[in-house]
C-alpha cells in the first residue's frame, strides 16, 4: 500500500462529469518489423510491461467522508481485459484523422473501482486490404491515465516502459507481483486516529511553512524584476475562461523541432521553450482578435514545473510546482514579444523554485483540502471567480531516438491533459526525433474552431522567423543584440 500525498489526491477531488482528471496520449505505429499488430499480439506485449509501472495494476481506496488521504492498493481483481480494448476508424491514422475519435476517448471519465487506466488498440477500417494512399500508421494506442498517478515526467516514463530504443524487445526479469487486500473503512479510521499524537507536531511545522512562504511573498512586492510577475486570478477574462461541458475537442500542431531550434540557437540566452511560449501566444492572440475578444492586458499561461531529481524521474505521482508566464500577447511586435516572454519565464522560473507552494499544500490536513476541493469541483466557482489563469501549456520531454512496441516503429506521439471549469484550454507540447507536437485540448463551447488555432501555430512560427530575418538584415547585426538576454538569466526549462 502507499498512500497519495494532497497534491495526488487533490486531482481524485476535483474531478466530476464534466472535468475528467486524467493525462494521457495518442501513438501512431508502422507496422512491425515481422507480421502484423493485432490485438492478442498486443495484449501479450502489454500483459509482459505491466511490472515496468506500478500505476497498471495499483487502484484507489477511499477513506470515508476523506478523513484520511487515499491509498493505492495492488488490486487483487486485477484483469487486463478490463484496461484494453479494440476499435475500428474509418479515418486515417494521423493526427488529424483521430482529432474526432480522440476526443470522445478523452471525454469519458475512468472507472475508479479498478486501476485508474485505460488503453485503446486503433486500426483502421481498410487494415488488411491495400490502401489507395499511404497516409498515416498501420494502428494507433490511445491511452489514459488518472493525473492523481502521473505528473508529465511519470507519464512518460510509463509510455517508455510500454517502449523500446530497439526494433527486438528487451527482456525483462520476471515478475513479481503480488496483490493486496484492501483494508476496510475502520482499519483507516483507526489508522488515522493514531496519527493524532502527531498532530501538534505537523501544525506546528504548518505554521512555519506559511511563514517563510509569507516572507518570500512580501520579497516579492518590494523586487523590481518580480514586481511584473502575474498573480492567481488576475488573468483577463477570455472564451477559454468558462463552465464547461463534459464534451471534448482535440487538434494536434506538428512543428519542426530543427526549425524551432534553429530560431532559438539565433537568439543567445533563449530555449526551445521560450519560442514554443512564444508560438502558442502568438496563434491564440491572432484567433482571439479573429474572434474579436482580444483581451487589452496580456493573457497569463501556467506551466507546471518538474520538481523530480535524477532518481525520481521513474517514481509515480505528482511531483510538481507552477509558475505563471505573461504571454505578452499585448505586444504587436513579435521580437518583442518572445523577448517579454523569456523574462518572464526566467523571473517566474526562479520565483518558484523558491516558493514551494505544493510541499505547504501537502502538510494541510486532509479532510480539509479534500472537502474544499469537492466543493469547488459541484459549486458553480467558475462563473463567479476571475480567470486563475487563461491556459495551461506543458511541456513534456521526448525521445530523440526512433522507440519501437514489438518491432513496429512509432511515428508519431502526442499528449492530453484535461481542462475543467473556468480554464478551458490545456496546451501539451511534445517532441518525438524531429518533430515537436503542440496538443490542445479544449471544448466546443471555449474553442469553436480549434482546427484554425492549430492552423496558426505554424503561421506564428513563420512571423517568428520572418521577424528575425528582418531584424538581422536592416540592422546587419545579430538578431541578439535586438533582444539582449538578462546577464547571469538561466534558461528556464520547463
Amino acid at each position: 500500500m502507499q498512500q497519495l500525498t494532497n497534491l495526488d489526491a487533490s486531482f481524485l477531488h476535483l474531478e466530476n462529469d464534466h472535468s475528467p482528471m486524467h493525462v494521457g496520449g495518442v501513438l501512431i505505429f508502422d507496422s512491425p518489423a515481422q507480421g502484423r499488430m493485432t490485438l492478442e499480439r498486443l495484449r501479450k506485449h502489454v500483459s509482459a510491461r505491466l511490472q515496468t509501472a506500478r500505476v497498471f495494476r495499483q487502484r484507489v481506496v477511499m477513506p470515508a467522508w476523506h478523513l484520511d488521504a487515499p491509498w493505492w492498493v495492488e488490486d487483487e481483481n486485477f484483469s487486463l481485459d478490463n484496461h484494453l480494448r479494440h476499435e475500428t476508424v474509418d479515418t486515417p491514422l494521423t493526427n488529424e484523422g483521430l482529432q474526432e475519435f480522440s476526443a470522445a476517448f478523452f471525454s469519458q471519465r475512468l472507472r475508479r473501482d479498478r486501476p485508474l487506466w485505460e488503453l485503446v488498440f486503433v486500426e483502421s477500417a481498410s487494415t488488411g486490404r491495400r490502401r489507395a494512399s499511404h497516409k498515416g500508421g498501420a494502428f494507433a494506442l490511445l491511452i489514459k491515465v488518472h493525473h492523481a498517478a502521473l505528473d508529465g515526467v511519470s507519464a512518460e516514463a510509463v509510455i517508455a516502459g510500454l517502449l523500446d530504443q530497439d526494433v527486438v524487445p528487451r527482456t525483462l526479469p520476471r515478475d513479481i507481483w503480488l496483490p493486496e487486500t484492501p483494508p476496510g473503512q475502520a482499519a483507516m479510521l483507526m489508522r488515522q486516529l493514531r496519527t493524532a499524537p502527531a498532530w501538534q507536531a505537523q501544525g506546528r511545522e504548518l505554521l512555519r511553512s506559511a511563514q517563510m512562504l509569507g516572507q518570500r511573498f512580501l520579497q516579492r512586492t518590494v523586487s523590481q524584476g518580480e514586481r511584473l510577475l502575474p498573480y492567481y486570478f488576475t488573468a483577463p477574462r477570455t472564451p477559454f475562461n468558462i463552465p464547461i461541458t463534459g464534451e471534448r475537442v482535440y487538434g494536434t500542431a506538428e512543428l519542426s523541432l530543427p526549425r524551432i531550434k534553429q530560431l532559438k540557437n539565433r537568439v543567445p540566452g533563449l530555449t526551445v521553450n521560450d519560442v514554443v511560449l512564444a508560438v502558442c501566444a502568438g496563434a491564440v492572440r491572432r484567433y482571439l482578435e479573429d474572434e474579436g475578444v482580444m483581451p487589452v492586458r496580456s493573457l497569463v499561461a501556467m506551466a507546471p514545473i518538474s520538481k523530480r531529481n535524477h532518481d525520481q524521474k521513474k517514481s509515480l505521482g505528482n511531483k510538481v510546482s507552477s509558475m505563471l508566464i505573461r504571454l505578452a500577447t499585448d505586444i504587436d511586435d513579435p521580437l518583442q514579444r518572445l523577448r517579454q516572454i523569456h523574462e518572464s519565464a526566467r523571473c517566474a522560473k526562479d520565483y518558484s523554485r523558491e516558493m514551494t507552494v505544493e510541499a505547504l499544500f501537502d502538510q494541510l490536513p486532509h479532510a480539509a483540502t479534500a472537502h474544499f476541493l469537492s466543493r469547488y469541483a459541484q459549486g458553480n466557482t467558475a462563473r463567479r471567480m476571475p480567470p486563475m489563469f487563461n491556459m495551461v501549456i506543458t511541456n513534456v520531454p521526448g525521445s530523440p531516438v526512433p522507440l519501437y512496441l514489438d518491432g513496429a516503429m512509432m511515428r508519431g506521439f502526442t499528449g492530453m491533459a484535461g481542462v475543467f471549469d473556468g480554464m478551458a484550454l490545456t496546451m501539451v507540447v511534445l517532441s518525438y526525433r524531429d518533430e515537436l507536437s503542440i496538443s490542445i485540448t479544449s471544448t466546443p463551447e471555449a474553442l469553436r474552431d480549434p482546427q484554425r488555432l492549430i492552423g496558426y501555430m505554424n503561421e506564428s512560427l513563420d512571423e517568428l522567423e520572418t521577424a528575425v530575418q528582418q531584424a538581422e538584415m536592416t540592422l546587419g547585426i545579430g538578431v541578439g543584440a535586438v533582444l539582449p538576454v538578462v546577464p547571469g538569466s538561466r534558461p528556464p526549462h520547463l
